[in-house]
C-alpha cells in the first residue's frame, strides 16, 4: 500500500525512465531549458531535469493541480536562502499557460534511498551528519515563520555531501470534495504529528517528525508502522512508542519529539539540538535568518504555511533577526578540502551502482529462498568453469586500473590542497578551546590531516618507507638466525631469507602508500578493498620474479581446500606455481584485509598483536583457496602486519588535542605548511 501521498517522488534514471512523462528527452517547453529526462512524478506535477543553453542544471517542476495554492506556497520561499535547502530559482509560464516551479537540481540519493541501504539504521556519524543538515534547514524555515510539514526521508539530499531539504514551498493540501473548496491534509502517515488531523500546524509538526526521522536512522524502522494507514494513525493519537532499542541521549530527545502533546515537544530546533550536543555554528546561523520581500507574491492572499503565526510576531522576529545579523561578527563557512563526493573515481561508483542494484534484486528474492539457493549455486558453477580465462582477465585489469587509481589521487590531493586561509580556518577552528568527546576529537585531527600540504605527505611517506626498511631488515636477520642456527649456512639458504624480506619490503611500501593517501578520512571500506586487490596483483608479480630470482620455492603446498584441482591457468601440474596464481594470493590477501586501518595514524596503538593475529588467520585462508609454498607465505603475511603497524605515523589519543592545536606532527603548523 502506497502510504505516500501529495508529495513529489524522486527516482533513480532507472526507474523513472518507467514512468509515463507527458515531455519527452530533447523538448524544451518552457525555453531556455532543455529536457534531459523525467526525474519524478507527484500528486501536483511532474518533475523534470533540464539544461539551460549556457549549461545551467535545473530542475522544472510543472505545476498541474492545485495551482493557486501550489504557486502561493513556493512564492514565499522564492528568496529563502541556505545551504541546506534546495534553492527555489523563479515561477514562470509557457506558451501554453503552464506554470513551472524552476528549482535547484539535485543529483545525489535522497535519505530513503540511504536508508534502504541500511535496513539496521545508520553509521553514528552518518545519523549525526543527516541530523546536522536537516536540523539547520527546517531552523531557517522557522525562523522566516515556516513550517515544513511534510518532513521525511524522501525529501531530504544528499547533495555531494551536503544535506538539503525540498518540497519545503509545496503546500500539502488537496481537495477531498467537489464542494466550496473544502480541504484536508495528506502527506506521509509514518512522519504526521497527531495534531495535524485537527488542523494545527505550528513548528511542532516539524519537531515530531524530525523525532520520526531520528528513530529511523538509528534503528532503520520508525516508531509507528502498521498494515493500514488507519492504524498508523491511531498509533500516532495514542500508542506510546518503544524506544527501549534506541541508545542515550537520542532516546530522551525522541520521546520528548513524539509527546502527543506539543507543547511538551522541544520548543525550537536549537532545543532538539541541544539535547544531543549537536547545537553548533550551524543552528546559530540559522536562527538569524530573513526572508526577503517577493513583490511577486499576491498580498493579500493568506499563507497557509504561516498564518497560524501573527504578522507582528513574525515582523518583530525578522527585525531582530535582522539587527543581531549587523552586529554579530560573521563567519565564513570552513570549507574542507577533498572531502566532496564529486571526487570520487567514476569506474569505482559504476561498480558500487551495479552492486546496490544486484543486492536490491537480491533482497526481493527473499521471499524465496529456494530460488536464491539455486541461483547462488548456477552462479558458483559458471565462476567455476570460466576461472580458466576470467581470472587473468580480472588481473590484467586490475594492473591496468590500479596505477590510474593512484596518480588520479595524487593529483586531486595536489590541485585540491587549501588555501592559505581555509588552512588558518581549520587550524583556529581546531584550536578552539572547548570540551570533546574522545570521538570528536578523533574527528578534529582528521580535518586537520586534511589540510597538510603535499610535500608533508610525501616526506612522512619517505620516513615511513625508511622505518619499514630497518624493521623488515631488523625481522629478516632475527628469523634467519632463528632457522639457520643448528645447520651448515649455504648461499641458498640465506637468499631464502633476503627474498621474504625483499617481498615484504615491496608489499609494506605499497600499503604505506596506500594508507597515506587514505589518511585523510574514513572512505568506503569495498572502493578500498577493490583497489588493495589491484594492488596486490601486482605485489604477486613483483613477488614471483623474487622468487625466481632468489630461487625460492616454487612449488605450492597440496595440503589446501582444494587439494589437487587448481585451476590451470594458475599453477602447473605438478602444483608448481605460475605468476597469475601468486598474484591471485596477494590479490586475494590484500582484498580481504582492511590494510589502512593498520597505517591509520588515528589506530589506537602502535602495534597491536590482536590485529597481527587477524592478519595471520586471513593469510591462512587465502591459502586454502590459492596456496603458496610454506612457510614463506605466512612468514611474509606476519612481517607485513607487524611493518605496517611500525612504520606508519600513530598519534597518541592522549596527544589528540595538541595535534589539533599544531603542536605535534602530522598536523603541525597547517596554516604554514599549506
Amino acid at each position: 500500500m502506497n502510504q505516500t501521498i501529495e508529495s513529489t517522488v524522486y527516482q533513480s534514471p532507472e526507474r523513472a525512465s518507467a514512468m509515463s512523462f507527458t515531455f519527452p528527452p530533447g523538448s524544451s517547453p518552457l525555453p531556455p531549458y532543455t529536457i534531459r529526462r523525467g526525474i519524478g512524478i507527484g500528486g501536483f506535477g511532474e518533475v523534470y531535469f533540464a539544461v539551460s543553453q549556457a549549461g545551467k542544471e535545473v530542475a522544472l517542476k510543472r505545476i498541474q493541480r492545485n495551482l493557486e495554492i501550489e504557486l502561493r506556497g513556493v512564492s514565499q520561499c522564492l528568496n529563502l536562502k541556505h545551504p541546506n535547502l534546495i534553492s527555489l530559482f523563479d515561477i514562470c509560464q509557457d506558451s501554453e499557460k503552464r506554470s513551472w516551479v524552476v528549482m535547484e537540481y539535485v543529483a545525489g540519493d535522497n535519505m530513503r534511498q540511504s536508508l534502504d541501504d541500511h535496513p539496521n539504521g545508520l553509521a553514528p556519524s552518518e545519523v549525526d551528519r543527516w541530523l546536522r543538515g536537516i536540523a539547520g534547514g527546517v531552523s531557517h524555515l522557522h525562523s522566516a515563520g515556516l513550517v515544513h510539514r511534510d518532513l521525511k526521508p524522501g525529501n531530504i539530499f544528499d547533495d555531494q555531501g551536503v544535506v538539503k531539504i525540498g518540497d519545503y514551498g509545496l503546500c500539502k493540501f488537496i481537495s477531498s470534495s467537489q464542494r466550496g473548496g473544502q480541504t484536508e491534509s495528506v502527506g506521509t502517515f509514518h512522519y504526521m504529528a497527531p495534531e495535524i488531523g485537527k488542523g494545527q500546524y505550528g513548528r511542532e509538526i516539524d519537531i515530531y517528525a524530525m523525532g520520526v526521522i531520528l528513530h529511523e536512522m538509528i534503528t532503520g524502522s520508525v516508531p509507528f508502522d502498521g498494515e493500514s494507514c488507519h492504524e498508523i494513525i491511531v498509533k500516532h493519537l495514542t500508542a506510546v512508542p518503544d524506544l527501549s532499542p534506541v541508545p542515550q541521549p537520542y532516546r530522551d530527545v525522541i520521546a520528548r519529539s513524539l509527546e502527543k502533546d506539543p507543547a511538551k515537544r522541544p520548543s525550537s530546533v536549537a532545543e532538539f539540538m541541544a539535547s544531543l550536543n549537536l547545537d553548533d555554528e550551524v543552528i546559530q546561523l540559522s536562527s538569524a535568518a530573513v526572508i526577503e520581500p517577493n513583490p511577486a507574491a499576491p498580498a493579500s492572499t493568506p499563507n497557509l504555511e504561516t498564518e497560524h503565526h501573527s504578522a507582528s510576531g513574525f515582523h518583530a522576529r525578522a527585525a531582530n533577526a535582522e539587527v543581531e545579523s549587523k552586529t554579530a561578527p560573521q563567519e565564513a563557512p570552513v570549507v574542507e578540502p577533498g572531502s566532496s563526493p564529486s571526487q570520487e573515481e567514476p569506474v569505482l561508483r559504476a561498480i558500487r551502482t551495479c552492486s546496490k542494484e544486484f543486492s536490491g534484486w537480491w533482497r526481493s528474492m527473499d521471499q524465496r529462498p529456494g530460488l536464491q539457493a539455486v541461483v547462488a549455486i548456477v552462479i558458483g558453477v559458471v565462476l567455476m568453469m570460466h576461472t580458466g580465462w576470467l581470472l587473468p582477465l580480472l588481473i590484467m585489469l586490475g594492473v591496468i586500473y590500479v596505477p590510474y587509481y593512484v596518480v588520479r589521487a595524487i593529483v586531486l590531493q595536489t590541485t585540491q590542497q587549501p588555501s592559505y586561509a581555509q588552512a588558518s580556518q581549520l587550524a583556529a577552528q581546531s584550536a578552539a578551546s572547548r570540551v570533546l568527546s574522545p570521538a570528536q576529537l578523533q574527528q578534529e585531527v582528521r580535518h586537520a590531516m586534511r589540510a597538510k600540504h603535499p610535500v608533508v605527505r610525501a616526506a612522512e611517506l619517505s620516513t615511513s618507507w625508511v622505518a619499514s626498511l630497518l624493521t623488515v631488515a631488523a625481522m629478516t636477520t632475527g628469523l634467519a638466525v632463528i632457522g639457520l642456527r643448528e645447520k651448515t649456512v649455504e648461499l641458498t639458504d640465506i637468499a631464502y631469507y633476503v627474498g621474504i624480506g625483499v617481498i615484504s619490503l615491496v608489499s609494506a611500501a605499497v600499503l604505506l602508500a596506500a594508507g597515506k593517501l587514505w589518511e585523510r578520512d574514513e572512505g568506503e571500506a569495498l572502493t578500498r578493498r577493490l583497489v588493495l586487490a589491484g594492488l596486490g596483483a601486482m605485489v604477486g608479480l613483483v613477488a614471483y620474479g623474487a622468487c625466481e630470482a632468489f630461487m625460492l620455492p616454487m612449488v605450492a603446498d597440496q595440503d589446501s581446500w582444494l587439494g589437487n584441482a587448481r585451476p590451470v591457468a594458475l599453477y602447473e601440474t605438478d602444483g608448481t606455481m605460475k605468476p597469475a596464481g601468486m598474484m591471485a594470493h596477494f590479490a586475494l590477501l590484500f582484498f580481504l584485509v582492511r590494510w589502512w586501518r593498520p597505517a591509520d595514524p588515528l589506530r589506537k596503538s602502535r602495534l597491536s598483536l590482536w590485529s597481527v593475529a587477524v592478519i595471520c588467520v586471513f593469510a591462512w585462508l587465502t591459502q586454502q583457496i590459492f596456496p603458496v609454498p610454506q612457510p614463506a607465505g605466512f612468514l611474509i603475511a606476519g612481517m607485513l602486519a607487524v611493518t605496517v603497524q611500525m612504520s606508519a605515523p600513530w598519534i597518541r589519543p592522549a596527544d589528540y588535542s595538541d595535534a589539533i592545536a599544531g603542536k605535534r606532527n602530522p598536523s603541525k603548523n597547517i596554516a604554514q605548511e599549506a
